[in-house]
């Protein structure tokens, strides 16, 4: 998994627990749902941002469930990195250094 990708993900988790605090922003959400949808994209092989803006809006449909499902996937096989990413973006913990 690449740093740019547990960065992602990083900043995912902390949106969430911002809006869990209070109501993002417009901004915010479009910040956090953009985000959110590179990381599902990054879970599907062959797709990037710019090959799934061109593909038909039902495949774009089938892509983002698919990616939704393989992000899923991943957090449920991997429970210790995701609650290392979870305190990275509380600010508890650095990204690198698991404890």
């Amino acid at each position: 998994m690449t740093t740019k990708l547990l960065t992602l993900i990083i900043t995912h988790f902390a949106c969430g627990d911002i809006a869990e605090q209070r109501m993002l922003s417009p901004d915010e959400v479009n910040y956090c749902s953009a985000i959110y949808q590179e990381i599902k994209l990054a879970f599907v092989p062959g797709i990037d941002p710019k090959t799934y803006v061109s593909v038909p809006l039902a495949q774009q449909h089938s892509v983002n469930q698919e990616g939704y499902l393989a992000f899923r996937a991943w957090q449920i096989d991997n429970p210790a990195t995701v609650a290392h990413l979870a305190r990275v973006a509380r600010g508890e913990a650095k990204l690198g250094v698991a404890s």
